[in-house]
């Protein structure tokens, strides 16, 4: 169990160093008082002054691991964040150079095991060096050879550190900003704390690298990596060594005698299938995550995060697909409402007109012209001009649409990505058009239509009960009304503590001519009254001082 008074100091240093740094990027501003709520937005972070989007940047990657990892996931949310602070969140890499670790005594605590009786040879210089964990390249006592993740000693006790800052910054900024509130900066960071958690869990990964062997059970394309149950736990993880080459390694795929066309339709349908199919796909298919075998299969590495559908979420997303290839914005409208977690369309007619000239991209472009890139900025423009907030794994999902057609297009430069991904989408056409599937959806609503009905004498009974007794109420979300409302609150209660404290020390200045027992002249009564009043304008002051 974690030490929660430990994790306090680590807190304070790291809050420290973090101080040190604003200070050294220029953003001294932002560790003012709170309650003076120094003018940040307008001035010093002005969309149109990239330098400042640099010093951002900057500061980050010397913040450490966790930061720059939250600023990648940033980097791909075009639809919450100004186009050139994109562009500099895009430059982080996770650059962190290796740790000395005395591997071999490492494992032997970590796993409880004599090394010399599992492994034939241990390398002790990493292979990779990242934020979390080092990679290391090793033989098993049968000859066989093996990847060892270890994860880098206290690291979960900084993340767990950097992540308590990080919800205190976003609380501020919150707090701070209108726009930050809108943008639901908490839900990113929420998302981003439970994606990193389970990074830093290797029994997860371990589980992860299990379902996705299973899913791809007798698929001859594809070469998963397999876990060495016995030499894993939460710290290490023991892995198949895979014998390959980079995908966009076009030097090392010519010495296997590969195609380049047969290995980006195996890219493109092996990740379609993870999407479609199994609701359950890589969230980082980067070049560097995905290997060529000598036999031209593909292996994909690194399973710390993985996106992941329910079945509905994998409905909703062919709903998507389909009414976008029927070009009907209505309907296409409708499902992004079903899909988003948060939602407030000032003018639907304006994102109508922005979804068909979405429609018109795509089909006055030649197809192998199509940018898919710049198609999916179009869309994630759409939906932060309309304050829409999609779930996690739809943001996930086109990072790696982005990834896979870059990998497509640097293998294959005139690559026409509709085409390839057409007989995907043509299936899942007549999936939902077959007999079978048009039975169950039918059952299904159905089914639906029957218990909204059966329950509906019910509903209305315990509305006309809760009106006729006064109880009914309407029940509106709205940030900024509570927001107003809650400013309103406090200075109610700021203005009572002022009438009090006045009330009180004019009572002292009546009473001070009364004959009774004196302090320095004054009536003990005068002196009680001035300390009540006085303590009462303290009160008033310090509310006034209050952040909401």
């Amino acid at each position: 169990m974690e030490n929660p008074f430990k994790n306090q100091v680590l807190k304070l240093r790291r809050t420290g160093k973090l101080t040190q740094i604003l200070v050294k990027y220029g953003f001294q501003d932002l560790l003012g008082s709170q309650s003076k709520r120094p003018p940040m937005g307008e001035e010093s972070l002005s969309p149109n002054d990239p330098t400042v989007y640099e010093r951002i940047r900057l500061a980050i990657e010397e913040l450490g691991p966790t930061f720059v990892k939250f600023g990648q996931t940033l980097s791909s949310r075009e639809d919450l964040l100004p186009a050139l602070l994109i562009v500099e969140l895009k430059k982080l890499q996770d650059r962190v150079p290796p740790q000395e670790i005395d591997i071999v005594p490492y494992i032997e605590e970590q796993l409880g095991i004599n090394a010399s009786e599992s492994f034939r040879e241990i390398e002790t210089e990493p292979i990779a060096s990242a934020s979390i964990a080092q990679v290391y390249k090793a033989v098993l006592a049968d000859g066989t050879p093996v990847i060892l993740k270890i994860k880098r000693p206290n690291i979960r006790t900084t993340i767990n550190s950097d992540l308590l800052i990080l919800r205190d910054i976003v609380q501020f900024l919150s707090d701070y900003s209108l726009t930050i509130r809108q943008i639901n900066l908490k839900y990113i960071l929420a998302t981003f704390q439970k994606t990193l958690v389970e990074e830093l869990s290797f029994v997860h990964e371990a589980q992860n690298i299990v379902q996705f062997e299973q899913n791809f059970r007798g698929v001859d394309k594809i070469h998963c990596i397999h876990t060495y149950e016995e030499l894993c736990n939460d710290d290490v993880l023991c892995v198949s060594w895979i014998d390959g080459v980079k995908i966009t390694d076009k030097d090392g795929l010519m010495t296997y005698d590969v195609n380049f066309e047969h290995i980006v339709d195996s890219g493109l349908e092996l990740f379609l299938t993870q999407v479609l199919e199994h609701g359950f796909f890589h969230a980082d298919p980067h070049p560097g995550n995905i290997l060529v075998t000598p036999d031209g299969k593909l292996s994909f590495l690194d399973f710390g995060a993985m996106g992941r559908m329910l079945l509905s979420d994998q409905v909703v997303l062919e709903d998507f697909i389909i009414a976008f290839i029927n070009k009907d914005a209505d309907s296409l409208l409708y499902i992004i409402k079903k899909m988003a977690i948060y939602i407030q369309i000032e003018n639907e007619k304006n994102i109508k007109r922005e979804i068909l000239e979405l429609f018109e991209m795509a089909s006055t472009n030649t197809l192998e012209n199509i940018d898919i890139k710049a198609f999916f900025s179009k869309f994630s423009n759409i939906l932060y001009q309309n304050n829409i907030i999609m779930p996690e794994h739809i943001y996930l999902l086109v990072r790696g649409v982005v990834l896979m057609e870059g990998i497509g297009r640097e293998l294959m430069p005139g690559l026409n990505i509709i085409e390839k991904i057409k007989p995907y989408i043509e299936q899942v056409i007549r999936k939902r058009l077959s007999f079978e599937n048009l039975k169950k959806e039918s059952q299904r609503k159905l089914m639906d239509s029957f218990e909204l009905l059966s329950h509906a004498p019910y509903t209305l009974k315990n509305i006309a009960q809760r009106l006729e007794q006064g109880d009914l109420t309407v029940k509106v979300d709205n940030s900024d009304l509570q927001h107003l409302q809650r400013q309103y609150r406090k200075n109610q209660s700021t203005n009572r503590s002022l009438a009090l404290g006045c009330l009180f020390f004019v009572s002292g200045c009546l009473v001070i001519s009364v004959e009774q027992y004196r302090i320095l002249g004054i009536p003990i009564l005068s002196w009680i009254f001035f300390v009540i009043g006085i303590s009462f304008l303290i009160l008033a002051k310090l509310r006034s001082l209050r952040i909401d």
